[in-house]
């Protein structure tokens, strides 16, 4: 019978690597909605990978209103050492 911790760790991939690039994400979403929370749009998702920025809203209509804000999201990234070469923004349709 293998403990838990074995299971998490081996087991669902879990190591340290995955997760930092979890804590690094969950970083990224959380500052970027707390600083972005007077805005008309709402951020679903916001990751980077290969230094590239990849936000995530449910509409087209948000997914332009972030576009005028690139260079606040930058600006808001900076401060926490993050400095994505581009950013991405998709709409995510939910079945």
């Amino acid at each position: 019978m293998k403990h838990i911790s074995d299971v998490i760790t081996k087991d669902l991939g879990l190591n340290r690597e995955n997760s930092s690039l979890l804590d690094q994400k969950t970083k990224i979403l959380k500052h970027l909605k707390d600083c972005l929370k007077d805005k008309p749009y709402k951020i679903e998702n916001a990751y980077l990978k290969e230094n590239t920025l990849y936000i995530e809203n449910k509409s087209a209509e948000e997914t332009e209103s972030l576009r005028y804000d690139e260079r606040e999201i930058l600006r808001i990234l900076d401060k926490i050492n993050i400095r994505p070469e581009k950013i991405k923004f998709r709409t995510v349709i939910e079945n």
